[in-house]
C-alpha cells in the first residue's frame, strides 16, 4: 500500500497522528507530495486523484480510498483496538458527528479563509474580504458551541483520545497562517488541545 500524503496538508496529518496514536505501523510505503510546488496537479498524480488532493491510500491493485476519515475507518477496521472512533453504535455516531462539525464548521471555514486571504491562491480564487468575514463570523458560532459541547471533559468526546482530538488538533497547529488563532477565552476547547499537543510531544520523544 501507499499513502499520498503533505507534511503542511492538515487532513493527511490526520492519517498520520491516527496511526501514531493507535500505535500502529502497517505496511506503508509513505509519499510526499509537495502541495507548493502544485505536484498535486501532475497527470501521475491527478491519475490517482483527479481532484489533486491528499491523504490517498492507494492499494496494490491500484484501488485508492481518497478521504482522511474513510482512510482512518479502513484502518479502525483492521486494527479495532484501541478504538478511536467508539466502542459501540451510538458511540460512534456520536463521536463522528463531532469530528465532523469540527472539521466542516471550524477547519472547512479556515480553508475558505486561506482560499480569500493567501497569494498562493490568487490565481484560482476571486478573493473577497467579505467571504473572509463570513468564515470568521461562521466560524465563531461554532467555537462557541463546542467550547459549551466539551464542558469539563480532558478530551473532545470524553476522557480518552478519540478521532475529533486528532482533527482538533490538526486544526489549530496551523490556525495563524489564516490569523485565526484560539482564542484563550475558549478554555474548554484550549484544555483538549493542550491535552492532545502534550500526547503527541510524548509519542514523538
Amino acid at each position: 500500500m501507499k499513502l499520498y500524503t503533505c507534511k503542511i496538508a492538515p487532513n493527511a496529518k490526520k492519517v498520520r497522528l491516527y496511526l501514531k496514536e493507535k500505535g500502529i505501523t502497517p505496511n506503508l510505503e509513505i509519499i510526499e507530495v509537495d502541495l507548493f510546488s502544485g505536484e498535486q496537479n501532475s497527470p501521475e498524480f491527478r491519475a490517482i486523484n483527479p481532484l489533486g488532493k491528499v491523504p490517498v491510500l492507494q492499494f496494490d491493485d491500484g484501488s485508492v480510498i481518497k478521504e482522511s476519515l474513510s482512510i482512518i475507518d479502513y484502518f479502525e477496521e483492521i486494527y479495532p483496538k484501541p478504538s478511536l472512533t467508539g466502542d459501540s453504535p451510538e458511540e460512534r455516531a456520536k463521536i463522528k458527528a463531532i469530528e465532523r462539525f469540527i472539521d466542516l464548521e471550524i477547519m472547512g471555514m479556515m480553508g475558505v479563509m486561506a482560499h480569500h486571504m493567501m497569494p498562493l491562491f490568487s490565481s484560482r480564487f476571486t478573493q473577497s474580504s467579505d467571504v473572509i468575514k463570513y468564515g470568521r463570523a461562521r466560524q465563531a458560532e461554532a467555537l462557541d458551541y463546542l467550547d459549551h459541547y466539551i464542558a469539563d471533559r480532558s478530551f473532545v468526546y470524553g476522557d480518552r483520545v478519540s478521532i475529533a482530538d486528532i482533527t482538533l488538533y490538526v486544526t489549530f497547529e496551523k490556525a495563524h497562517i489564516v490569523k485565526a488563532e484560539l482564542d484563550p477565552k475558549y478554555k474548554n476547547i484550549l484544555r483538549c488541545y493542550v491535552n492532545f499537543s502534550q500526547r503527541i510531544r510524548a509519542l514523538s520523544s
